[in-house]
């Protein structure tokens, strides 16, 4: 099992000023400190940064939007420098049920790498286009990753800082979720899936379907030449 203590929280941020709170007052109500707390503006016309100040998280900044997987390598370098061993990832939008941070916390940190959450894949609940994209990368990591990957983009995940530092990160958007899964995969690092519940509180998206998507297919065939 893992200690909280141990665990540093990473969360990208872009337009959820109206969701941010919420977020970061979960998680510190379930014993999360502040100082262990990271979250990444990427470059928000909003009051995300000030919502992120009023909590007395620690706070970085882009001067401009970058991509929630630029956000991800901001942070994964600014707490690896502080010395964490394990990072969490979730997203700022309420999708991900802070109370269940146990199920991640429960591997046994002596045979897992990287765990990453498994939603539940109700089409009564999820936006098609979600679904569809999420399907579809899944699937083609699962071919190329050589093992079934039940959800490639799911930001709700626990990650070693040895996969952070011997991974080599080159994108930048939401391809960067999936692009983290097929490498670690690739260079043997252990990978576990939990079920978690997600919450579809806003139709909204910052993905865009078509470009992403494809991004996700190149990313995959590139990949097969990386090894």
């Amino acid at each position: 099992m893992i200690a909280l203590d141990d665990v540093a929280i990473v969360i990208p941020a872009y337009e959820a000023s109206d969701t941010l709170g919420k977020v970061l007052s979960d998680l510190i109500e379930s014993g999360a400190k502040p100082e262990q707390i990271w979250v990444v503006d990427d470059g928000s016309p909003d009051e995300t940064g000030n919502v992120a100040n009023s909590f007395h998280v620690n706070l970085l900044r882009h001067k401009k939007n970058l991509g929630k997987g630029a956000a991800h390598k901001t942070g994964f370098k600014e707490v690896i420098k502080k010395g964490y061993r394990w990072i969490l990832t979730l997203d700022a939008d309420t999708q991900h049920d802070v109370g269940e941070v146990g199920r991640f916390l429960s591997a046994d940190p002596q045979k897992m790498d990287l765990i990453i959450g498994t939603r539940r894949f109700n089409m009564k609940g999820m936006p098609f286009d979600r679904w569809f994209v999420n399907r579809l990368t899944s699937m083609v990591l699962s071919i190329f990753g050589g093992r079934a990957v039940s959800d490639s983009q799911c930001g709700y995940r626990l990650i070693s800082a040895e996969v952070i530092e011997k991974v080599p990160l080159v994108t930048v958007r939401f391809d960067t979720e999936s692009e983290l899964v097929a490498k670690a995969l690739w260079a043997g690092f252990r990978l576990l899936e939990v079920p978690i519940t997600t919450l579809y509180t806003s139709p909204r998206s910052h993905i865009n379907k078509l470009l992403d998507t494809l991004r996700f297919v190149k990313l995959c065939v590139f990949h097969l030449f990386w090894r």
